[in-house]
């Protein structure tokens, strides 16, 4: 797989220089060295079965809107010397590839398992950006790291329960065939981004949604180009180097092209990808910010329930039969008032650090 710079600046953004690399299709990262990729690689000491925590089991069951406390993970220790990572003996490389030791023996995952491997491509990414930045962030690297895998190994004892699929299949682009339908229904996560840029809080959290939702994979619909963003990266770039990000995650992530060539909202788009599917059971979670969990927006326009309720109910091209629709808040701005509403909500917690798509591509990050 081609290599995408990831600058770590609290996110996944692309540089513009690596544009015109993405359109020739040139690599963009130099190879890493064998002993970085193998140290990110290495897979933990098979473990025991991974058995379903209360909070997982919780929310198997009914799920109601307010979030299940998540059961306490276990403390990771640092290798390094306190003294020694702050005086700069230890290069970032090396402090990372200790920490990664301690998570293996934290949050261990099963030899050549899907998790394992999402795992080894996400450190490989941590540790480019660690050897080519010229300011990485240590404390952010981390964090991502230690994050990620605390939500794979949610994932894991998902697949230890027999709850997940990320193989199965269904239409998430007009361009693809058609798919053959199953009698098991599908569970996805719709998440409608812009991806300008890809932010690791985006990808943190939907590997969350995998583990605490039970989906078997997060489609991100990544929005198409929009007159009334004039800034925004053109579909021909912003796309496909997005698309290498998620192939990053794959299986759990999947790429929709389905807002291209449209200015359709994410409540619109939603219901496109089901009529995509018209005999195929669905699940779907739409996932977004909680800054939406209200009945109007700021300019006094319906907001994501109600819309998700009208379109619903209107003919779309969706069967409200093998169809049913979720919808799960990322907690941003923490709401205090229940919304009405008949639809199924959750709330998904923050990942602990905040940036926005604009402060990142200013160069400001909190």
């Amino acid at each position: 797989m081609r290599h995408i710079k990831l600058l770590l600046a609290l996110s996944l953004a692309v540089p513009l220089s690596a544009v015109a690399q993405v359109r020739t299709g040139a690599p963009v990262l130099p190879a890493l060295p064998a002993s970085a990729i193998a140290s990110a690689a290495a897979p933990a000491t098979l473990a025991p079965a991974l058995s379903l925590t209360p909070s997982l089991a919780a929310s198997a069951g009914p799920i109601s809107s307010k979030t299940p406390d998540a059961a306490p993970l276990p403390a990771v220790a640092r290798s390094l010397p306190a003294a020694a990572a702050n005086s700069g003996e230890y290069s970032l490389p090396e402090r990372l590839a200790s920490l990664f030791r301690g998570l293996d023996a934290a949050y261990p995952l099963p030899q050549g398992s899907l998790t394992a491997q999402v795992r080894a491509r996400v450190r490989t990414q941590l540790l480019a950006a660690a050897r080519d930045y010229s300011e990485p962030e240590p404390e952010l690297m981390e964090t991502v790291a230690r994050e990620a895998d605390k939500a794979l190994v949610k994932i894991q004892a998902r697949f230890d329960e027999g709850v997940l699929e990320p193989s199965m299949r269904i239409r998430v682009s007009e361009s693809e065939p058609e798919v053959p339908t199953t009698s098991r229904h599908a569970r996805i996560g719709v998440y409608p981004v812009a991806a300008d840029p890809f932010q690791w809080g985006h990808l943190i959290i939907a590997l969350r949604a995998v583990g605490e939702l039970g989906v078997d994979k997060v489609v991100f619909v990544l929005a198409g180009d929009d007159p009334r963003k004039p800034m925004m990266t053109p579909v021909e770039y912003r796309h496909p180097m997005g698309k290498e990000v998620l192939d990053i995650f794959a299986p759990f992530f999947e790429y929709s092209s389905i807002a291209v060539g449209t200015t359709f909202d994410g409540e619109t788009n939603i219901f496109r990808i089901l009529a995509l599917n018209p005999q195929q059971g669905i699940e779907a979670w739409y996932m977004v910010g909680d800054d939406h969990y209200r009945l109007v927006d700021k300019k006094g326009n319906p907001d994501t329930l109600p819309k998700l309720e009208r379109n619903y109910r209107q003919p779309m091209g969706h069967s409200p039969t093998l169809h049913a629709l979720k919808v799960a808040f990322i907690r941003r701005e923490a709401p205090t008032e229940a919304v009405p509403t008949d639809l199924e909500v959750r709330f998904l917690d923050h990942v602990g650090f905040e940036a926005s798509s604009t402060q990142v591509r200013a160069g400001r990050h909190t």
